[in-house]
């Protein structure tokens, strides 16, 4: 069953739409600067996925699923003609998933810094301590950051996750559904695409020269979905070129798009 995801739009009347769908423990809040930018010359839909942000809960994290909610989306918003998807990590694997099951519906699709392979299970440490967290004893965001430290020492990871607080009857509480995120982490590190699934369309991936996301040998094994495969390498960018490579990210969608 689909939910009904929460977006942000930046309205640009008769343009070009963009969708950009973050990544795991992510928000459409993370692409508020990319959207803006994006927003001069494209119609630019920013959403968050199921279990995240402000969009309902539901026990599923199933790619059917999720690719059902990005239809039912466009549908909702009257979007009839192809869109140009734009999806990061956990987003670029729904991305993917729907640009080859609904490839009428995307003009060009952009995966960033993700591939469609099983992966090593990532963050299940991460979500341990987290979920583990006693919030109602803690009385400010710092509190929170140095209660997490030990369990995640890296600082700025450490405060990407920390955009997911907010405050619940005067107490912080976790925006995405912990609990079911974490339940479905199996499933969210598989490969979303099976044999039979491709996309005719025009495709870029993007990889963060220092991430490990992206293995030699995966952009071939890539083009067997996405023939039409571009492939884009940003040097000394991480696993989140919107944070630490925006400016060049930018750049390369305004002239890719």
């Amino acid at each position: 069953m689909s939910v009904a995801l929460k977006s942000l739009k930046m309205e640009r009347e008769g343009a070009p739409k963009v969708v950009i769908v973050h990544g795991l423990m992510g928000s459409l809040r993370n692409w508020l600067l990319v959207g803006k930018a994006l927003a001069n010359n494209y119609e630019v839909h920013l959403l968050d996925l199921r279990n995240h942000g402000e969009s309902p809960w539901s026990d599923s994290m199933d790619w059917g699923a999720m690719s059902a909610d990005l239809a039912d989306y466009l549908e909702g918003e009257g979007i009839d003609e192809p869109i140009y998807l734009v999806g990061h990590s956990l987003g670029g694997k729904v991305a993917m998933h729907f640009a080859t099951e609904f490839s009428e519906r995307v003009a060009k699709l952009v995966v960033l810094d993700i591939v469609p392979k099983p992966y090593a299970p990532h963050y299940k440490s991460e979500f341990e301590a987290m979920i583990e967290l006693d919030l109602g004893a803690l009385k400010s965001r710092q509190s929170v950051s140095e209660a997490l430290e030990e369990a995640i020492p890296e600082a700025g990871f450490r405060e990407s996750l920390l955009t997911n607080l907010t405050r619940k009857d005067g107490s912080f509480a976790w925006k995405p559904n912990l609990k079911v995120l974490y339940r479905n982490l199996e499933t969210i590190r598989t490969n979303p695409l099976s044999e039979g699934h491709s996309f005719q369309g025009e495709t870029l991936l993007v990889k963060g020269g220092a991430s490990d996301f992206i293995e030699e040998g995966d952009v071939d094994a890539m083009r067997k979905y996405f023939p039409e495969l571009t492939f884009f390498l940003m040097e000394g960018v991480s696993h989140n070129p919107h944070v630490d490579g925006r400016e060049a990210l930018i750049n390369k969608l305004l002239e890719w798009l």
